[in-house]
């Protein structure tokens, strides 16, 4: 199943992946804001477009093709970059000690060039859950239930009371794994059902209508929603729930139908090319934005594009053209 890459879904990840540069780029304000209600939510969504249920016998595949690779990129490249900040803001040589459990802890506890990888963390714990649910469970209906009860839970608090090195959460982020499942097996049960009707002209119009009234209506006041996943922050003038199952997959659904019509009118290799690098991008995009302010370098778009250019020249070395196809395949974010 789906042996050849779906070109919008690359569309969609480079979309995605740009927005997360821009996010980190920009100062805090309505932009980002705007952003953050999409930009995570579309991973979690993608990543549930290549599940499927395993048997008994198929766990260990299961944790070889989809886990292992991604833990040892997760510690061998968070080691990497937590060395590297403490290497160019001079720390002393304790400090990479100190820091380094930090990955063992993930979730809040990661800043700095790391603080992307908290996505690594519930990424997996996502994938894994829903995995097993669809496995175990056959009934959609049950599924989903589950999945909107912790759902359900995960918006209902404002934050866990366990403490880990002076933030409120649980180990690698869990507590997040509960609103981000319902993305996952959503993004499963999109792609594992009749998915052409995003195609339509009436379902991409319809969608565009209503990001756009979205925005417009919390640019003029009518309604506040402000949300953050790696730090559990939901801000809302209207129940947290209703807006978390909402809003993030409206504007989420409209760049999936926008990418699929960029790819049928322009020429996308460009962003289709990103798209299949999202991973490198957001390990190194934080790091990359931090020495071009050390270099002297403030011109945004400058910024972005080296925050994009260098993780893909990087990852076009590190991997030939003969290793890309397996690192590249269609079930990677």
């Amino acid at each position: 199943m789906f042996k050849k890459r779906i070109e919008w879904i690359d569309v969609a990840k480079a979309i995605g992946i740009i927005a997360v540069v821009i996010g980190h780029a920009l100062p805090s304000g309505n932009t980002t804001q705007i952003i953050y209600w999409w930009h995570m939510p579309l991973f979690f969504i993608i990543s549930g477009f290549f599940l499927k249920p395993i048997k008994l016998n198929q766990i260990k595949s299961f944790f070889n093709r989809r886990i292992k690779k991604d833990l040892l990129v997760y510690f061998g490249a968070g080691a990497i970059l937590i060395a590297l900040f403490g290497l160019v803001n001079g720390k002393p040589v304790n400090y990479l000690l100190d820091y380094l459990p930090n990955l063992l802890w993930g979730g809040r506890t990661l800043n700095n060039y790391t603080t992307a990888f908290w996505f690594v963390n519930v990424y997996l714990i996502s994938i894994t859950f829903v995995t097993f649910l669809v496995s175990a469970i056959k009934s959609r209906w049950q599924q989903l239930i589950i999945v909107g009860t912790m759902f359900i839970i995960g918006c209902s608090y404002d934050h866990v009371s366990l403490q880990i090195n002076g933030y409120n959460m649980l180990p690698w982020n869990v507590d997040i794994a509960l609103i981000t499942v319902l993305f996952t097996y959503l993004g499963y049960l999109f792609m594992h059902t009749n998915w052409e009707w995003l195609k339509k002209p009436i379902v991409i119009a319809s969608l565009t209508i209503a990001s756009i009234s979205l925005i417009v209506m919390k640019l003029n006041g009518i309604f506040a929603f402000k949300m953050s996943l790696k730090s559990h922050m939901i801000h809302s003038s209207l129940p947290n729930v209703v807006m978390m199952a909402t809003i993030p997959l409206i504007l989420s659904f409209t760049v999936f139908a926008w990418s699929y019509l960029i790819t049928k009118f322009q020429d996308s290799l460009a962003l289709q090319f990103i798209g299949q690098h999202t991973m490198i991008i957001m390990f190194l995009h934080r790091a990359i934005l931090d020495l071009c302010g050390m270099a002297g370098i403030h011109n945004l778009t400058v910024k972005i594009g080296f925050a994009l250019i260098i993780p893909l020249m990087l990852a076009v070395i590190e991997f030939p053209r003969n290793q890309r196809a397996l690192y590249l395949s269609p079930s990677r974010i």
